[in-house]
């Protein structure tokens, strides 16, 4: 049976209506956006100068309670504070107090100076409910999920007190040691920046002053995953057309979004830090982009400047980075001591801290807070149910898992095996939390992967046998080996080694890790390895004895049932790697998009590293151990009559689709493009696009991805766009499979 997956074109009538819809609704978009401009002249208009200064501030929350003073929701705020509210010395607070201090807040701000305050925090993937880390999320490659997943946090975040939120973070990070690769989409742009906008979509909802949703902030602008060495805040050097084909285009997707908030990354930039970058901030962000929302320094960034080298003082710093295009000063008070002088001094004009104060208060009346600045608890509890986020949790969980390897079919786990469970990890609910999670969820179901076999029916036996970073105990292990015919062993990493500070020399798994599964395997058992984590790690050695490997990464609250739906069938594999698996940490960056060269390396049995005098290693190899945009099924799926035809200004990549197995197969069908000639050199591969289809065994489907031709084209040094003539492209299920096909763009 063969069906076409192709929706029907809109009809004559229907399209023509739906072509003119955005210019039947530009007049009232116009009053709405009119209205917006007005009130904020209005507001700008009657603040002194140290009132403006306070809205271009955001504070420490906990500064501002009492000490000792109880859980969050019953802290005392300081009256000392609640004054320097009143008097408009803050514009915003960094930190969820709960919803009663954060209605006595806006209560007391709305009693002064007339202007509600932003209250925001960390909550990259987790508020009540903990979802999977943003790496892991990525590799769903479901913009539905990333917006569901939006939704439900914005709702959440407004009941612990916040109206913002620092997400998403949408730095493409093509190295594996960089701690803060957990909390992105990979290494690729395309599917960073659709689970940015996504997000983004989700957090602020079609109307950001419902009462129901928050302000998004897309982090870290700009290039923050290049940092030299996969170091945390070092700097990076990066000629201007990477900038525009690579580390530009999730940023831009956002804007396109809507995102009211961009947040610029702490290292420099070619010499430059971020925060005080007119050529980012002002040029690009603004200029070309077209932002109109509100910047704000990451943690201290703009007296870091001192530390740069290219401030002397807080004054210098705060000169620098307003200047530049940095609107709101995060916790340090450089612009708060600083600016008066500045302005009377003639370094900083009047114009230029209007024009912050308009940003912010710009995004306050789109958030609606001025006309709604207190936080409705009974009508966001009525849209949270924590039931259905916990299920929407365990549906990420599942999807997020990839299975890199099922030798003899050893997945999924069948109900009569004797299965035993080792590994410390395996029975530790808060390990499957990863970086960012908050330590106050109230849905935190303890959700480890020994429940979830259990809950799944599988007869397990649990052992701890081994701690991830320590010894392993011989004597247990042998015990669980006897008892068992297959033995699924967690490995991986800690989540506390991944994220912000936490960058890591060697991505490598433990030795000891190698012991166990040369032990399970000496003894005549079935491995399945099942990966923890929150980075790409390398284990040639594991992959090469596991029968079956499973990477989970942090999987979050309801990860433990997740997983183990995907280890025993009850949801087939979905994830798709959206990094490069590295052979060693000596190879990284790994990233299959790296460009081609003169002397590209080739491979042999005899040479499997590559042979001299081609760029290759000696010792390692540049072949993901998995590459990116790897997954299996619990089928087998095969790609037929690969085509690509160019209709206009649109490219229409087809293929025909079979499963040939048994089971029901969830298959993405990827898009990769190189440009056979450009004037300068290329990434060897580039996604383009991607579609998912659905097939039941025996069933085969037609599936047509559609690319704009401009879309294959990229940006030289200096802006200059370039469309090659004559592409070849791969219509594959990973970025290293598929057959060559030559096609001409114009």
């Amino acid at each position: 049976m063969k069906k076409e997956t192709e929706k029907k074109g809109i009809g004559v009538c229907k399209a023509a209506v739906w072509l003119a819809m955005p210019f039947l609704a530009v007049g009232a978009a116009f009053g709405e956006l009119a209205d917006v401009e007005s009130r904020v002249e209005e507001v700008l208009s009657r603040l002194t100068f140290e009132q403006k200064v306070g809205q271009l501030w955001q504070c420490l929350g906990k500064d501002m309670v009492e000490p000792a003073s109880g859980d969050m929701s019953g802290e005392t705020l300081k009256e000392s504070f609640l004054a320097d509210i009143r008097a408009g010395r803050y514009g915003s607070v960094i930190g969820k107090r709960g919803v009663a201090n954060y209605n006595r807040i806006q209560r007391a701000a709305m009693e002064g100076v007339g202007i509600p305050l932003l209250i925001g925090n960390d909550m990259i993937h987790s508020v009540r409910t903990c979802y999977p880390i943003p790496l892991a999320l990525a590799c769903s490659w479901d913009e539905d999920l990333w917006r569901r997943i939006g939704e439900a946090m914005a709702a959440e975040s407004l009941l612990e007190g916040c109206n913002w939120t620092f997400t998403p973070m949408i730095d493409v990070a093509f190295d594996a040691r960089w701690g803060r690769i957990a909390e992105g989409g990979g290494s690729e742009p395309l599917v960073t920046g659709l689970m940015g906008a996504a997000l983004v979509r989700g957090l602020q909802g079609a109307d950001m002053a419902d009462g129901l949703h928050i302000a998004a902030c897309a982090k870290h602008y700009v290039g923050y995953g290049a940092s030299l060495g996969g170091r945390d805040y070092n700097a990076v050097e990066m000629a201007d057309s990477t900038l525009r084909n690579v580390y530009l285009p999730p940023f831009k997707m956002a804007v396109e979004a809507g995102v009211a908030t961009v947040m610029p990354a702490f290292h420099s930039f070619n010499g430059v830090p971020c925060s005080a970058s007119k050529y980012l901030l002002r040029d690009i962000l603004r200029g070309e982009l077209g932002f109109d929302g509100m910047t704000i320094s990451d943690w201290a960034a703009v007296k870091e400047l001192v530390n740069h080298g290219v401030a002397a003082d807080g004054a210098d710093a705060a000169e620098s980075a307003i200047n530049a295009g940095m609107d709101m000063e995060m916790v340090t008070p450089c612009y708060a001591e600083n600016l008066a002088r500045l302005v009377k001094s003639g370094r900083v004009s009047m114009k230029t801290v209007d024009d912050a104060v308009r940003n912010v208060l710009r995004v306050k009346f789109r958030l609606g807070l001025f006309d709604h600045p207190e936080i409705d608890e009974a009508k966001v509890s009525a849209v949270v149910d924590p039931a259905e986020n916990r299920a929407l949790a365990r549906e990420a969980a599942r999807k997020s898992t990839v299975l890199l390897k099922n030798e003899g079919g050893v997945l999924p786990l069948g109900k009569g095996a004797k299965v035993a469970l080792v590994g410390d990890i395996a029975a530790n609910a808060w390990q499957m939390m990863g970086c960012w999670n908050t330590k106050d969820m109230s849905n935190f179901e303890n959700a480890t992967l020994l429940d979830g076999l259990k809950a799944d029916g599988i007869d397990v036996e649990y052992s701890k046998a081994y701690t991830l970073r320590g010894r392993v105990d011989t004597e247990e292990l042998e015990k669980a080996l006897a008892k068992a015919d297959i033995v699924v062993a967690a490995f991986g990493d800690y989540w506390e080694n991944s994220g912000e500070g936490n960058s890591s020399a060697k991505i490598e798994l433990p030795g000891e890790q190698l012991k166990v599964a040369q032990t399970i395997k000496a003894r005549g058992r079935k491995l399945v390895a099942v990966v923890f984590g929150g980075r790409p790690m390398a284990f040639p050695e594991i992959a090469e004895l596991a029968d079956a490997i499973v990477m989970a990464w942090n999987p979050g609250g309801s990860g433990g049932w997740g997983v183990a739906d995907v280890i025993t069938g009850i949801a087939e594999p979905y994830g798709r790697l959206t990094v490069d698996m590295p052979s060693a940490s000596g190879v990284c960056p790994q990233f299959y998009s790296r460009t081609t060269t003169g002397r590209p390396a080739t491979f042999s049995r005899k040479h499997p590293f590559g042979r001299r005098f081609t760029s290759c290693y000696n010792d390692a190899s540049l072949k993901a151990v998995y590459p990116f945009g790897y997954g299996l099924t619990y089928s087998t799926v095969a790609y037929s009559n690969e085509a690509v035809r160019v209709e206009g200004d649109t490219a229409v990549f087809s293929v025909d689709v079979s499963n040939t197995g048994s089971r029901d197969a969830s298959e993405l069908v990827q898009v990769y493009v190189h440009a056979d000639k450009a004037s300068i050199a290329r990434p060897r591969r580039e996604l383009k696009g991607f579609r998912r289809v659905a097939l039941s065994p025996g069933e085969t489907a037609h599936v047509e991805i559609r690319v704009a031709v401009k879309s294959l084209g990229f940006f030289c040094d200096g802006g200059r766009f370039e469309l090659p003539e004559s592409f070849t492209a791969w219509i594959a299920p990973d970025s290293e499979s598929g057959r060559p096909l030559q096609f001409a763009a114009k």
